[in-house]
């Protein structure tokens, strides 16, 4: 808990933060399976990293682009973004792996 706090305040960075959207009605994908199938391959990560994982075009992309990484997705595809600029458009099947990749890819060497 006192860890949390600290991290909440930006006193004490460690490991991957996960903002998500709470699912409203425009949510146009499958979001929470693909928010816990990341938080689940991340949890082990010490790097300081933020993702966002989005639901929708009309607030994700302006919520992704202020993450370190992150999918704004809608019907179907969804853009990648990294540190605020869209890397490419991708399809809802692939949004794990290619967020995942482009994370593993981010904490390499650090």
């Amino acid at each position: 808990m006192g860890y949390e706090i600290l991290r909440a305040l930006k006193i004490r960075q460690r490991g991957v933060e996960i903002i998500s959207c709470p699912t409203c009605g425009r949510c146009e994908i499958n979001l929470t399976p693909l928010v816990e199938k990341v938080e689940k391959a991340t949890q082990r990560i010490g790097t300081p990293l933020t993702i966002a994982i989005m639901g929708c075009v009309v607030n994700g992309p302006g919520e992704a682009k202020e993450a370190d990484v992150g999918i704004a997705g809608g019907k179907g595809m969804g853009l990648l973004i990294r540190k605020g600029r869209v890397v490419k458009k991708v399809r809802e099947k692939d949004f794990a792996k290619v967020l995942l990749s482009e994370v593993q890819q981010m904490t390499k060497g650090i």
